[in-house]
């Protein structure tokens, strides 16, 4: 990979690294497909089905990355199901914390794969610590910057997962093999009424229902239902907890940025951006567009998410795209190139990344966790 150098007019905002990780992406997933045992809450979880060997290569580059950006006091785990696997996900994740459908290997549909890790998300921040990426994340700030060490500081009153959501999903998935009709359960009834209009923000262009989208993401449906549950009958009160305790990170500008400055439904644009080359004329749209869109990524966002957006968008997605044309993320003396090279050797000069006020729901709820009909439900 070449080395850049910062352009004078963002000198302000970035620095190099003094010392950046000069690893092999070989020697670090190497190492990663070893077992390492949990020794602290400074871990980064992930999964891919079949194990980090039959990753798409782009995601295996943003997981090495990970290892680059963070350095040694985090420990990152790609976790699967592979057969002996010495990250299989039962090696770390209690299978009292996984529904049965997870444990018996009979879930089916076409999102087995995110759905996983919807489990295995909650499970395992509940159980070790940590924080939990999607592998198709490419990380531009180390994650003690982003939320670790706010979490950490004493005088923060920002605190860690809530373990009641990760319960609420569990029974959601109770005698289920997908996700399909799962709004049906009286935990969700809610989600009937909710005012898509909110959603203006984000306009991705699906191809399946508003219901099926919500099914897709019950996960967030459960979080939503706990905004709104005020006395669920066990002394704890999530409404209060969301507005007081939770870091809500402006997801637009922080991990959509690409979608934010380029549009959504825009995989295919984004992938001709990343994908051009630096020494074209800089007068050029595309140039412009480009050089634009990677240097503002560096320098005010966390991540981009890189989704494949599987059936559930009429265009392609940058994911897919990326799958299907070997290396295009990041091929040598291009913007994806460069944005390989500045997500390890650059560092943000920026204190904190952009933030929104917990937004204090407009419907309260007081009935159990898992629905009106719960025992010891108000």
């Amino acid at each position: 990979m070449a080395a850049y150098s910062i352009p004078k007019e963002f000198t302000s905002e970035l620095e190099l690294v003094d010392k950046p990780d000069t690893g092999s992406t070989e020697d670090i997933l190497a190492e990663l497909n070893g077992y390492n045992p949990v020794t602290s809450e400074k871990n980064i979880w992930a999964f891919w089905h079949a194990g980090l060997d039959a990753m798409p290569s782009w995601c295996q580059r943003n997981v090495a990355d990970w290892v680059r950006i963070c350095g040694p006091s985090w420990t990152v785990r790609v976790l699967d199901v592979a057969p002996d696997s010495p990250n299989h996900a039962l090696k770390f994740a209690s299978q009292d914390l996984l529904p049965e459908a997870f444990l018996r290997g009979t879930m089916d549909g076409p999102y087995v794969g995110p759905h996983s890790m919807d489990f295995l998300r909650g499970a395992l921040l509940v159980q070790h610590g940590g924080v939990a990426i999607d592998v198709g994340c490419i990380l531009l700030r180390s994650m003690d910057r982003v939320c670790w060490d706010r979490i950490m500081d004493p005088e923060s009153p920002i605190e860690v997962a809530v373990p009641v959501m990760h319960k609420l999903f569990l029974h959601l998935w109770k005698d289920r093999n997908n996700y399909e009709g799962i709004s049906a359960d009286p935990a969700l009834a809610f989600v009937k009424d909710i005012d898509f209009s909110e959603a203006a923000d984000w306009p991705w262009d699906f191809k399946i229902g508003p219901q099926h989208v919500l099914e897709y993401v019950s996960q967030v449906m459960c979080w939503r239902r706990l905004t709104m549950l005020e006395d669920a009958g066990d002394g704890f009160n999530s409404f209060k907890y969301w507005q007081e305790n939770i870091l809500g990170i402006d997801a637009r500008h922080e991990n959509w940025a690409a979608e934010d400055a380029v549009g959504f439904g825009s995989g295919a644009r984004l992938y001709e951006l990343f994908n051009l080359r630096l020494d074209v004329n800089p007068e050029t749209t595309d140039y412009k567009e480009a050089y634009n869109l990677v240097w503002m990524l560096l320098r005010t966002a966390s991540w981009q998410k890189v989704t494949h957006g599987k059936g559930l968008t009429h265009a392609a997605a940058l994911g897919t795209l990326w799958d299907e044309n070997e290396g295009k993320d990041s091929a040598p003396g291009t913007f994806g190139d460069l944005l390989r090279w500045g997500s390890v050797h650059l560092r943000q000069k920026r204190d904190a990344i952009s933030t929104k006020r917990t937004a204090r729901s407009p419907r309260i709820l007081r009935e159990g966790l898992l629905g009106p009909s719960e025992a010891g439900a108000q």
